[in-house]
């Protein structure tokens, strides 16, 4: 198991669970979250918290995953996107809890979130770039909620941003001590839901949402963009411990 759930008060809080492997996400790390989220709709949950255990929240994609498949789309039920989606469009809070490094597909599952709880240690980075990926979702909303420019420059260079600037710019809403990152984000949950109906609740989100609408259609293709032999030299690259070889494509760019 990578992933426990618990209902705490009417909140359901998903835990991941691989720390061995700094919570990357992997195939099935993405069908038990899938299977847990259904699980909280059964079970009445009126909101839920994403938190983790460890000193990562979310180090990111399994480059194995990415190697043998994601970039070329796959299975609904292990697709991460598809479940950044789930979260994204759920009618409930959604709260993460970020404790440590999010980065890549970690700032992901914050940026579907509706609300960030970021702990002294909180890190934010979109890396993908670096390993001759992109961030689907990271592209879609990050103007969104740090601006265009900002956007560009966490997607680029890749540099980190830390809890008190991912507060400042609006990465992150809510700050919290070290130790009691998910116990922020349940108290939060809980003031909001136990203080307003659901039918409320779900209207205002859609249309919180609705004048910035996300093209899930183009979300979902645009990894299949990137050429594939540029992808698997950087994630090639970074198993091998070795910087990746761009420079051919460069050259070839530069022949076009």
């Amino acid at each position: 198991m990578t992933v426990s759930y618990r209902l705490e008060g009417g909140v359901a809080v998903l835990t991941l669970d691989d720390v061995p492997r700094h919570n990357a996400l992997s195939r099935a790390m993405i069908a038990e979250l899938n299977r847990w989220h259904a699980h909280s709709i059964r079970d009445g949950a009126r909101a839920i918290v994403l938190g983790s255990n460890g000193p990562s929240f979310c180090a990111g994609a399994n480059i194995d995953d990415l190697r043998s498949g994601w970039m070329e789309g796959g299975d609904p039920e292990s697709d991460p996107v598809q479940f950044f989606r789930r979260l994204a469009t759920d009618r409930r809070v959604t709260i993460a809890a970020v404790q440590g490094i999010a980065a890549g597909g970690g700032l992901e599952l914050t940026l579907a979130c509706d609300l960030v709880i970021a702990g002294e240690r909180a890190t934010f980075l979109a890396p993908e770039l670096g390993h001759g990926v992109i961030p689907p979702l990271g592209i879609a909303l990050l103007p969104h909620i740090v601006g265009r420019h900002r956007a560009m420059d966490m997607v680029l260079t890749r540099r980190k941003v830390d809890a008190e600037e991912a507060l400042r710019i609006g990465l992150a809403t809510h700050p919290a001590g070290v130790d009691d990152v998910v116990t922020a984000a349940v108290t939060v949950a809980r003031s909001i839901v136990d203080r307003v109906p659901p039918g409320a609740l779900s209207v205002a989100k859609q249309q919180l949402c609705r004048h910035q609408p996300l093209d899930w259609t183009s979300i979902l293709a645009c990894s299949g963009e990137v050429p594939a032999a540029e992808w698997r030299e950087g994630l090639d690259a970074f198993m091998e411990k070795r910087r990746p070889d761009y420079d051919r494509f460069w050259r070839r760019s530069n022949q076009l």
